[in-house]
């Protein structure tokens, strides 16, 4: 059994993904893309990131498989965080101010990221102004498994 997490976004290839997972596409657009997702996952675990197009960042929980699997859209429209706490959970959202909200969360500034926000005027790479709490990146996937984050990149533009 999976359950979504979180997610925001937009999936644009939806009506061809109902037909091919056979889902109803008369469903409001929360439900079927909730079930695009989780059929996806299903269907094609990882290798989902090469059927979906969109804007889009989500986290399923696999309860079978004791893991959390994570995506984001290939040019990272959509913002994704995470956060391993010290007792080995994954926190995971669009939003770091959620990620906070959680008491496992150490609040500490990454002062490291002062440098690179005063050259560049952001913060480039994975890292954020938090310590721990890093961005998943554009066109990559997230696994989290007994305490441990995998991180695979499923998507490269070419041109």
């Amino acid at each position: 059994m999976s359950k979504i997490l979180e997610y925001s976004g937009h999936i644009r290839n939806w009506k061809s993904l109902c037909d091919e997972l056979g889902i109803d596409n008369t469903l409001s657009r929360k439900e079927r893309e909730n079930e695009i997702i989780l059929k996806a996952y299903e269907a094609w675990g990882g290798e989902m990131a090469n059927h979906i197009y969109g804007m889009f960042a989500f986290a399923i929980l696999d309860e079978q498989k004791d893991e959390i699997f994570c995506m984001r859209d290939q040019f990272g429209t959509k913002p994704f965080f995470y956060y391993v706490t010290e007792d080995g959970r994954l926190l995971c959202s669009g939003s770091i101010r959620k990620i906070m909200e959680d008491s496992a969360f150490k609040k500490e500034l990454n002062v490291d990221m002062l440098q690179l926000y005063m050259t560049f005027t952001y913060v480039p790479g994975e890292d954020t102004f938090f310590k721990g709490v890093k961005k998943l990146l554009p066109g990559r996937f997230l696994t989290f498994k007994n305490g441990q984050v995998s991180i695979n990149r499923y998507f490269r533009p070419e041109f």
